[in-house]
């Protein structure tokens, strides 16, 4: 049975490479638009995995989706069973009075499934998505700037879309911000086994968490040590946020320092109310590298996305740097200014190419990395 399975697979692969996906075998076929009938078995996913592992190299990469697939200033990105969410563009402008939108793609053949235009945005003001995350429930969330996080709900080939939690409260303005800069930037989102979404707010130096269910958020964290450098072009402070693997302490990327040289990687104890002092240091990086969305792998290792310069930073457990990877390897685009990460489980990452600073169109693209890494994923719990 499985060399029949792999027969099949092969010539499955050959047709997609050929760009005939209408002669790949019945049994492996991408079905959609039903996301249920689209599972992959998983003996077709260790094939796959089998592959993919072959001749790879730490640092080999490809371009996972091109630049006319993906949106413009792609940031968040989030993996969910067969499918792959971006989201963009995530940039201060009105993207030529254009809606934002989640584009979604297969996550083995990269093939484009859905767009999924954002409902209800101003599109003559400044608008625009980030973060992104998926609950137990398959259901996508997303950050607008103007909306605040968004649930998009899969029916068949559409997506419901309700207000998750309203925008932002504004209450700790940051005096030191630049008088053309808003109070809040509403930035990355994740889910925690308690139920609650959270959220972090580069401008505001807090951390943020929405209730199980949705409603307004509540500060979590507050702290001035997260607070954003404001010489830097973008004076981004807390930006990606994860649990640790044995959820027991939150990472923050801060961005833009205005207490160090470069950015920081901090940790915080998981609990109901964390204290100031309990803020610690996991890695200080230098002047004008600038760390983004973050990830935890499997192995325990913590994968960077530095937005300056660009590539991708890997830190131990114990916060020491254990590789940076440039590039990437044998990949057509090269990595611009690159945002967030999305493990696609067969020892890659993808990653997002958010080409803040040179506004490049055709560095607009998803790439996929090997890492020789799983990712980590939180059980959440059921939610109304």
């Amino acid at each position: 049975m499985l060399n029949n399975l792999s027969e099949q697979f092969q010539a499955g692969r050959d047709s997609l490479q050929a760009g005939n996906s209408d002669s790949f075998p019945e049994t492996l076929r991408d079905r959609l638009p039903a996301e249920t009938d689209n599972a992959i078995p998983a003996n077709i996913q260790t094939l796959e995995e089998a592959s993919e592992l072959h001749d790879a190299k730490i640092g080999d990469g490809s371009v996972f989706a091109e630049p006319e697939a993906s949106p413009p200033f792609p940031e968040g990105i989030v993996a969910d069973r067969n499918r792959i969410y971006v989201a963009g563009p995530a940039a201060f402008g009105d993207n030529g009075g254009r809606t934002s939108e989640v584009r979604v793609f297969h996550r083995i053949t990269g093939k484009p499934l859905a767009t999924i235009p954002i409902q209800g945005e101003r599109l003559s003001e400044i608008h625009g998505v980030a973060g992104l995350t998926v609950d137990s429930q398959h259901r996508v969330y997303v950050v607008s700037n103007q909306l605040g996080i968004i649930r998009l709900s899969p029916q068949g080939d559409r997506y419901k879309q309700e207000i998750y939690s309203p925008i932002l409260p504004e209450i700790a303005c940051n005096p030191n911000l630049p008088p053309s800069l808003p109070c809040s930037l509403p930035n990355e989102i994740t889910f925690a086994p308690d139920g609650y979404l959270y959220w972090s707010d580069s401008f505001q130096n807090t951390i943020f968490r929405v209730p199980p269910g949705g409603g307004v958020a509540e500060p979590w964290f507050h702290s001035d040590q997260l607070a954003g450098s404001t010489s830097a072009p973008f004076p981004v402070g807390p930006n990606g946020i994860k649990l640790s693997p044995d959820e027991t302490e939150m990472y923050i990327a801060v961005t833009t320092s205005a207490r160090a040289p470069g950015g920081v990687i901090y940790r915080l104890p998981f609990v109901d109310a964390p204290k100031e002092k309990d803020l610690k240091i996991v890695h200080q990086y230098t002047q004008g590298e600038m760390p983004d969305g973050i990830a935890f792998g499997k192995s325990g290792k913590l994968y960077v996305a530095l937005q300056s310069p660009s590539g991708i930073s890997i830190l131990n457990p114990d916060g020491t740097e254990r590789a940076r990877l440039t590039g990437p390897d044998n990949s057509p685009i090269a990595y611009d200014a690159p945002a967030d990460f999305a493990f696609d489980k067969r020892g890659s990452v993808l990653v997002t190419n958010h080409a803040l600073f040179s506004g490049n169109p055709a560095s607009f693209a998803v790439l996929k990395v090997f890492v020789d890494d799983r990712g980590v994923e939180v059980n959440v719990p059921h939610l109304p």
